[in-house]
């Protein structure tokens, strides 16, 4: 049975078998893609999936279940199972949306073009990739990551009130990772990007960017500990900032699990901050019309410069409050409903980074993250290891490694003293520029 068709039988079954309401989300997802080592195809991997999931409601209690066979029976045990399902568990206050006018926008999600790349045109790439950073310079000892892939995705979405709409996307990654090593100093530098088109990767460029990256960590030593101004480059900003969404999600802070309960219209970040989650933006991973739940997606702002203005909110949440849903449902055919931002986009500012680099006779600039196991989303502290620049009158010094930083995210959400004029070029639904935060704890 073909994508549309199970959904089709899904839908008539969960009213046969006597749902009073019912959504169902089918996707499937394939990706093609290669790893390289000295010269050689190390690995390739070709990978598909696709099923169909169903939430029911019945005496207003839901039930979920999903399959990944298309078969008559296989639906209808899938219907079954999320019927029986329902008697396990209690009421569910919602409403499941009516059909909307979906904006019409042409979010630049998909091209045919990437349909028919090649795993030669990759390995093509991948060797032109190598062969440019081995001819950067002699200090780059190997190349242990590098790899090429696309991917696609398709999904369709229903429910018994006459929601019907569908979405489909694809993009070509492309990274590598070099090792540079200098007598005893041995460093790690990374590049890697998507794009809408193998023709848009520039590896010259790609290249040089991984080499300077490891070249210019060579020799990086710790630094005295105590409280300093820090720059968060805007390619580890992004990653700091999607650490703490989930308090911003409405399910969360009903649990009593997020610092910002009870904060709407209040100043929780300085007055340079504003956040806003758009789901309206061309080529940005996370852009799309709808969400997990069939409600149309729009821009929700969330911070206001440094004011708090909303939560995000699924359906359930948004019933609960009494509120309606910001169309910030996640979802995908094997799970149950949660919270997500679309894209995550902070306004920049008008410095450079060399800007926010002089702003103070000494600060630490940070270009690298050492993992995130020392952060916690409800509590909101930040302690992690970093790599980086030890910077005096905004010059570099020498570079930085063996230290940890420290602070709470909602301290620092306040303390943020400047933002430059420039995101990461990386293809992301999080964009943050660089961050000039007044000062953080530096453990050397």
């Amino acid at each position: 049975m073909d994508f549309s068709s199970a959904l089709d039988f899904i839908c008539k079954e969960a009213k046969r078998q006597g749902a009073d309401d019912f959504d169902a989300l089918a996707g499937e997802s394939n990706s093609i893609g290669l790893d390289l080592f000295e010269g050689k195809v190390k690995n390739t991997e070709i990978s598909s999936s696709r099923g169909i999931g169903i939430r029911l409601f019945k005496n207003g209690c839901p039930g979920y279940s999903f399959t990944e066979k298309f078969s008559k029976e296989a639906l209808a045990q899938t219907v079954k199972d999320a019927v029986a399902h329902t008697l396990l568990t209690g009421p569910l206050d919602l409403d499941l949306p009516e059909p909307g006018v979906l904006p019409e926008l042409d979010l630049e999600l998909w091209s045919n073009e990437l349909e028919t790349v090649s795993l030669e045109q990759m390995k093509k790439l991948g060797l032109a990739l190598e062969a440019s950073a081995l001819a950067k310079d002699k200090r780059i000892a190997n190349i242990p990551y590098l790899g090429v892939s696309r991917s696609s995705g398709y999904s369709l979405i229903c429910n018994s009130h006459g929601v019907r709409y569908s979405v489909k996307g694809n993009s070509i990654f492309a990274g590598l990772g070099v090792v540079a090593k200098d007598g005893d100093s041995t460093k790690m530098g990374i590049y890697s990007n998507s794009a809408r088109s193998i023709d848009e990767f520039n590896t010259t460029f790609m290249a040089e960017t991984a080499v300077e990256r490891g070249i210019s960590l060579l020799g990086a030593h710790s630094i005295n500990s105590g409280r300093m101004p820090v720059v968060l480059s805007n390619r580890i900003s992004p990653q700091i900032i999607s650490m703490f969404t989930s308090p911003f999600y409405a399910e969360v802070v009903q649990k009593g699990q997020s610092k910002l309960e009870g904060m709407l219209n209040t100043q929780i970040a300085g007055d340079k901050i504003t956040i806003t989650c758009n789901p309206h933006i061309k080529g940005y991973p996370g852009s799309r019309l709808f969400d997990g739940e069939g409600v149309v997606s729009a821009p929700c702002p969330v911070i206001e410069n440094g004011i708090l203005r909303n939560y995000l909110y699924n359906l359930e949440s948004a019933k609960k409050d009494k509120r309606q849903s910001t169309g910030n449902a996640s979802r995908d055919y094997s799970g149950q409903v949660g919270t997500g931002f679309s894209n995550l986009v902070m306004d920049k500012g008008s410095s450079t980074l060399d800007d926010l680099l002089a702003a103070s006779p000494e600060c630490l600039y940070i270009t690298n993250l050492e993992g995130s196991s020392g952060c916690s989303s409800i509590s909101g502290e930040i302690s992690i290891g970093v790599q980086g620049y030890l910077v005096k009158s905004g010059k570099i010094v020498h570079p930085v490694d063996g230290i940890t930083v420290s602070t709470n995210f909602f301290t620092l959400l306040k303390e943020i003293d400047g933002l430059s004029n420039e995101y990461s070029d990386t293809h992301s639904s999080v964009k943050v520029p660089d961050i000039l935060v007044a000062s953080m704890h530096v453990a050397g």
